[in-house]
């Protein structure tokens, strides 16, 4: 079995964990409360500010150009196209950028930066990848699954789940899939062990950013 499947197979129960939780449960339904929306909102995008940090430090420790380029795609990807939706949507709760520079994660999200810097720190390029990615395949996973139950078009937050529920970006996490599977397919059992730990850690980040406006209220 390839690397990332089965990695990828150990953390579908923490995934699923996050498509039960109420946030999700509502988001699907377009019952989540406005105020719970808002704090993801601008919670998520001071978490995207330093997951882009974490892609800078790959590239700089990367030493190929193919994998600078990787990294430097990712990176576009979370810049031009996941921080410009979260904008979109701060701008209608009238807050600028600037002013989410100023504000505090909340303790679960600054865990969750913590966590991958500290990675990022080491840097080791296979160990970055397994701190950043369940973010990005969890969510396909997790609004692929809410968006194939047919009430779930009726939501107000259907353009959202649609952004992460689109067959392109399903595609995209299967070209990172294959990625990591050549830099790390290679490695020791010992060394996979570890990865795996550092991918599940990061799954679990998750499933508690999930919960995460739930403990605020």
């Amino acid at each position: 079995m390839q690397f990332m499947k089965r990695t990828i197979n150990e953390s579908v129960p923490i995934w699923n964990e996050c498509v039960k939780t109420p946030f999700v449960q509502e988001l699907k339904s377009g019952a989540l409360p406005f105020e719970k929306f808002k704090l993801y909102m601008i919670q998520d995008s001071i978490y995207l500010r330093h997951y882009a940090r974490v892609y800078g430090k790959a590239m700089y420790h990367s030493t190929t150009l193919k994998d600078i380029q990787f990294f430097y795609s990712i990176l576009s990807f979370v810049t031009n196209t996941e921080s410009a939706v979260r904008l979109s949507y701060l701008k209608q709760f009238g807050i600028t950028d600037n002013e989410v520079d100023l504000m505090k994660p909340l303790p679960e999200n600054q865990a969750y930066i913590d966590f991958m810097l500290r990675i990022a720190e080491q840097g080791n390029v296979c160990e970055i990848l397994m701190a950043v990615l369940p973010c990005m395949l969890s969510y396909s996973f997790i609004f692929r699954n809410i968006a194939a139950q047919q009430e779930t078009a009726n939501s107000k937050h259907w353009d959202f789940i649609q952004d992460y529920a689109d067959e392109q970006y399903y595609e995209d996490c299967k070209t990172w899939c294959d990625f990591t599977d050549k830099k790390c397919a290679l490695l020791s059992v010992t060394e996979q062990e570890k990865l795996n730990a550092i991918f599940q850690r990061a799954s679990l980040l998750e499933l508690d950013f999930w919960k995460m406006a739930y403990q605020e209220s």
